[in-house]
């Protein structure tokens, strides 16, 4: 009997979740990997960490592959899907490679996004660059030498780690923004604590502001509709596109940003998608939601490889819970902001709250912010929080989302107390508490 043969396209997160999934359910399994990458796992979301020197570049890349996991690889670019007669085409360099397949799971995940500023591909990999794989960080570590003024374009939570790592580097830093501070995921009131924080660490922002030319002399000028900004590097950070050219080759559906729609991660038959290359929804309205996250794109993995392997799972959506750290500030958020929610129709009530997260009479005591965000009718759809021990809190409410739970739900939970580790009403209930009286 001929084995079935599993292709596994991309090892992100989605790829290797996928693949750690299939060989759970068949070690046997026949899984065939298609990557670009010398190295098979690259973990992005460390690499500002690893420019500020507190990760080693080195332990962000790792082979996966050679790992008793019985798994064959080719080092190459998916341009094509032939999913009627279930092939592919693979190329490396000028070489092209057609690969059979009885099941295909595609995760060849985003690509940096270009912002349309003049001049600025021009400069890209000299003295402009982006930041994706472990290349671009070596790219960058070595253009620093002898810099001393930095630009961010964007200011994302790539955009901020970065722009703090530029500043341990000794660097003059400045971030521009065409919005506030991690626009769509935090309110502008929220945002506002980690712009000062910024600021006092001696990081630049330029807000509500979009470069339109970048221009060169002795150094990069950066042109603004009403400013001009000096810099020797400049790093763009304006998030991410789908990395799908395959996916319009191959006549199959994309969405009008360019990800691949699927069908409970289903693209056609015996072909899905995973991760940042197809267009998730929100958990909460089932409406398409542009999330770039690691966790989001884990848990697709693991359906649409269950589903692959005949299984019938289902990918509820994602509630878009992240948390960075920016020099010791740590910034966390889950479900929607207030304007997020508005523009997709929702009234919203919030209950907000800044205190100790210790009682106050307790040494080494820190703050924490909390923001809760919910509807009409006390349903929970969104958070953030700043400060010490705000993904702790963010993870709960992102379980509220996904469970449609209300206010009075995580009301009525019970959080551990010890003077060591909290209060005896948690900051998150007592923000829900203040949301409560607003809604009557």
């Amino acid at each position: 009997m001929e084995q079935t043969t599993i292709i596994i396209a991309g090892l992100g997160s989605a790829g290797f979740s996928a693949l750690t999934t299939v060989k759970r359910i068949n070690p046997k399994a026949r899984v065939v990997v298609i990557d670009p990458k010398e190295k098979d796992i690259v973990h992005p979301c460390g690499l500002p960490y690893a420019l500020e020197g507190i990760v080693s570049y080195e332990h962000l890349s790792q082979d996966i592959y050679l790992n008793r996991m019985n798994v064959e690889k080719i080092t190459g670019t998916v341009q094509l899907v032939d999913a009627a007669n279930h092939k592919l085409i693979v190329t490396s360099g000028n070489n092209e490679q057609l690969v059979n397949f009885d099941r295909a799971i595609i995760c060849t995940g985003y690509k940096p996004l270009v912002p349309p500023i003049v001049n600025i591909k021009k400069y890209y990999n000299n003295g402009v660059y982006t930041l994706s794989s472990v290349q671009d960080l070596l790219a960058i570590k070595s253009a620093l030498h002898g810099k001393q003024r930095a630009l961010v374009i964007g200011a994302g939570a790539i955009g901020l780690e970065m722009a703090y790592a530029l500043q341990v580097n000794g660097l003059q830093v400045t971030v521009i923004e065409a919005k506030d501070v991690l626009p769509n995921a935090l309110d502008s009131d929220m945002a506002s604590i980690v712009a000062d924080y910024c600021t006092q660490n001696n990081i630049a922002l330029a807000l509500h502001a979009a470069v339109n030319t970048i221009e060169k002399s002795n150094n990069f000028i950066a042109i603004t509709n009403d400013a001009q900004y000096n810099a020797d590097i400049i790093i763009v950070a304006c998030g991410f596109a789908p990395n799908c050219d395959w996916a319009i080759a191959s006549s199959l559906k994309t969405s009008k940003g360019g990800a691949i729609v699927t069908d409970n991660l289903q693209v056609c038959p015996d072909v899905y998608a995973a991760g940042d290359c197809i267009e998730c929804w929100s958990v909460i309205d089932k409406k398409p939601l542009p999330v770039k996250l690691a966790t989001s794109a884990y848990k697709q993995g693991v359906v649409a490889a269950e589903n692959g392997m005949g299984g019938n799972s289902v990918y509820a959506g994602t509630a878009g819970t992240f948390v960075t750290v920016i020099g010791n500030l740590e910034i966390a958020a889950t479900g929607f902001s207030t304007d997020v929610a508005k523009e997709r129709g929702f009234s919203v009530i919030a209950g907000k709250i800044s205190a100790t997260v210790k009682p106050e009479y307790f040494p080494s005591n820190e703050r924490l912010t909390m923001k809760v965000l919910c509807d009409i009718h006390g349903k929970v759809i969104g958070a953030q929080a700043i400060g010490h021990g705000a993904a702790s809190r963010i993870n709960i409410v992102s379980l509220a989302i996904n469970k449609g739970l209300t206010i009075d739900d995580l009301l009525q939970s019970e959080m551990a107390y010890c003077p060591a580790v909290s209060e005896v009403n948690d900051i998150l209930l007592k923000a829900c508490e203040f949301a409560k009286r607003r809604m009557k």
